[in-house]
């Protein structure tokens, strides 16, 4: 496997152990065995991209890793993950927390043995959080807000009118999910736009179907706010059911997939948020390595996002989509 792209990064947090320890190649340690726990898996090409993160990590420290989650979405079998990793011996366990309750007995037992564990992809927003190191991933909140203000200036810009907006939310309870619509609507909402959450589907025939229902009821809809790729697909597949000129609305989604790059590229979407969960996966088993064998922690959770993916730069993530972006 070509890991060109990761030396730089993988070599500078190896270097600074070397340095700080003293560790040779006769003695460095052995990297140990890791589980990610996800309420996504490799259904849904979003967590693709952070699996491969995880896999080329692994690769790289030649650790033991595994990616425990279900085929696309579910928050149930969380509780029987977690016992499977600590079952397994794991050295370090990463985790999403989207509905916390579903992982925060396991985490609290790993942590009760001292074994490290990480929040990535989704924190836990609660007043008293699982109690894990450190987060990994966007702020959602602030990429629901940069859609709004990229959808808002696209109006000032053409003089589109935008009135009514939705954000349809595929996996109800998702706090994350949540926090991106309650970003969008704080801007669309001081901007005078009406914003309805609308419950969908991550079957994209079923929320094409949701979305069908909702423009009959209210054919002055302007703006869809899509919460990640099988979404954004569904969105799609609404706009060629119907014969909907995609001029008409505008649209603006979270997260990559080649689909949602070619629709930027030919103006069905208007931005996209990209959280760059390769580096969740990635940087997840790296900082898991760090602090099972050094006690290494940074100092504040790490942001891998938001950032826009837009008309402008298109093109140039179009070649890493699905891999690393």
């Amino acid at each position: 496997m070509n890991f060109k792209r990761l030396i730089p990064v993988a070599i500078l947090i190896i270097g600074v152990v070397v340095l700080a320890f003293g560790v040779t190649a006769q003695d460095f340690p052995v990297a140990g065995k890791y589980f990610l726990v996800s309420h996504g898996g490799p259904g849904n090409p979003f967590w693709n991209v952070a699996i491969q993160g995880m896999e080329d990590a692994c690769a790289f420290l030649g650790a033991e890793c595994q990616w425990l989650g279900d085929e696309t979405f579910g928050f149930d079998n969380m509780p029987g993950y977690m016992d499977d990793a600590l079952a397994a011996g794991a050295d370090g366990i990463g985790i999403t927390a989207a509905r916390p309750e579903a992982v925060e007995e396991g985490a609290l037992r790993a942590l009760e043995q001292g074994i490290p564990v990480i929040a990535f992809n989704a924190p836990d927003t609660r007043e008293n959080p699982i109690p894990y190191l450190f987060y990994i991933g966007g702020d959602e909140f602030l990429g629901g807000v940069a859609v709004a203000e990229q959808m808002l200036a696209y109006a000032e810009e053409t003089g589109f009118e935008i009135d009514k907006a939705i954000c349809p939310i595929q996996e109800p309870g998702h706090t994350g999910l949540e926090a991106r619509c309650a970003g969008f609507r704080s801007v669309m909402e001081e901007a005078g736009v009406a914003v309805e959450n609308l419950a969908t589907d991550n079957d994209t025939s079923i929320t094409s179907g949701i979305l069908t229902d909702y423009w009959l009821a209210n054919p002055d809809l302007d703006a869809v706010f899509s919460l990640g790729p099988l979404p954004s697909d569904a969105y799609y597949q609404f706009l060629d059911e119907n014969g909907i000129d995609p001029s008409t609305i505008v649209h603006g989604t979270f997260d990559l997939s080649p689909a949602i790059i070619d629709a930027i590229l030919d103006g069905r979407t208007l931005v996209a948020i990209d959280q760059q969960q390769y580096l969740q996966g990635f940087e997840t088993i790296m900082w898991l390595y760090l602090n099972h064998n050094f006690g290494l922690r940074p100092a504040n959770d790490i942001l891998t996002g938001p950032g826009l993916v837009t008309a402008d730069n298109a093109e140039q993530v179009k070649a890493l989509s699905g891999t690393y972006r």
